[in-house]
């Protein structure tokens, strides 16, 4: 029975289920990766990829209706489609959580530190410190309860991604907003499109993980519309991103795809060096939200895992007072912990190690996708509800992207 103090509201849920999206990494950092083969039309490859996303999220939610637990897609997959396809993906999402749960507080660290350095250009390099305390202040606030680190999360989030609008709208002040190219799509090129989209899909993964808190949220039977919503927000917040850099850099006569950190190179641009500290500042907040939100998923994984008899049981104790899963909590905490000694001990370029992390979570995502619209689909027209065409429809559209 969950503690009634860790009763989590339909706002904290959807938080936590953007959170694990990181949004803001988006237009800071992995947006290049897709302007590369989008070009004028990278804003069209988010926002197609956002369409075939709300559709994968109707499939989920189908799913988290009829089949609520705080292992999502283990629990899911084990009960619509096959005993096999539940181990399959509960392992995929340890593996692919795990990688963001890894790479986020080294990069929080990173951006801090950043932050700190440009504005105390004298200061100490602090990254290590700064990682291992954004791992401690996670790990306590999981610790402590899912309604008090969701909030956390979601507040923090939040922050985050005002940072990036205001940025986003003095882009606009200063550029102008008008940008005929990138509706030309007569100029449209499919093969690079096509390449754009496969990119592109990996920025909306983290939405299922509204999913991992069934058994503590207030009302459960919103979550298959918390990940609907929170697909459609963050894609439009994409697409109105993708659009204004790639607007300022076609001003600024230089290629989005060639960016390492393209907010940071608009601030430089505009003559605002500040706006580089906001950035900075957003891009460590977003990680902090995302070791939080991880944290939860992660251990509430391992917890229904280990409740079924597929993961040790000790993983099931929870903490006396809080009613959290305190030894998942703990292993995942010395797992990170050992993860940010290693790359201190070997001076690892962090950003590399980021994109091997990164690479597990991308991967990780494909596959549950793809498995998650087979056993709606499956469920559906077994139990020969009315949503099964819907299904099929939405399986025939979605699956060879995600292939």
């Amino acid at each position: 029975m969950v503690h009634s103090a860790q009763r989590v509201s339909t706002r904290e849920v959807w938080g936590h289920a953007v959170a694990n999206i990181t949004p803001s990494a988006m237009p800071a950092v992995t947006i290049a990766l897709v302007a590369v083969h989008g070009g004028s039309f990278t804003w069209l490859a988010y926002a197609l990829v956002g369409l075939v996303m709300w559709l994968v999220a109707v499939q989920l939610g189908i799913l988290a209706k009829h089949f609520p637990s705080p292992g999502s897609l283990f629990f899911y997959l084990a009960k619509a489609l096959h005993p096999v396809a539940g181990l399959v993906a509960g392992f995929t999402m340890i593996l692919g959580y795990g990688g963001a749960l890894l790479g986020a507080p080294l990069l929080c660290g990173l951006f801090a530190n950043t932050g700190l350095h440009t504005l105390f250009p004298q200061a100490p390099d602090l990254l290590f410190p700064l990682a291992l305390a954004t791992l401690a202040i996670a790990f306590l606030l999981a610790r402590r309860g899912v309604e008090i680190s969701a909030r956390w999360g979601l507040w923090v989030e939040w922050f985050s991604l005002a940072c990036i609008l205001l940025i986003a709208v003095l882009t606009l002040q200063h550029f102008g907003i008008s940008d005929p190219q990138q509706w030309q799509l007569g100029h449209l090129h499919p093969p690079s499109l096509l390449s754009a989209l496969v990119l592109a899909l990996l920025a909306y993964g983290g939405f299922e993980t509204a999913g991992n808190l069934a058994a503590e949220a207030e009302k459960p039977q919103a979550i298959p519309g918390i990940m609907r919503w929170a697909v459609l927000l963050v894609g439009l917040f994409f697409a109105f991103l993708a659009y204004t850099e790639t607007l300022a850099f076609d001003r600024l006569g230089q290629s989005l795809g060639n960016a390492s950190t393209p907010l940071n190179a608009i601030a430089t641009a505009m003559g605002d060096p500040w706006l580089g500290v906001v950035v900075d500042l957003a891009m460590a907040t977003a990680a902090f939200s995302a070791s939080i939100a991880t944290f939860n998923s992660i251990s509430r994984i391992l917890l229904s895992m280990a409740g079924h008899g597929v993961l040790p049981h000790i993983l099931t104790r929870r903490h006396l007072t809080y009613g959290t899963p305190v030894v998942a909590l703990y292993a995942l905490g010395v797992v990170v912990l050992a993860s940010i000694v290693l790359f201190w001990l070997t001076h690892t370029e962090i950003l590399s190690l980021i994109g091997i992390f990164g690479t597990f979570t991308a991967l990780g995502f494909v596959l549950l996708y793809a498995l998650g619209n087979l056993a709606a689909l499956r469920y559906l027209f077994q139990q020969r509800l009315e949503l099964r065409w819907l299904s099929l429809l939405i399986t025939l559209i979605s699956l060879p992207l995600l292939g």
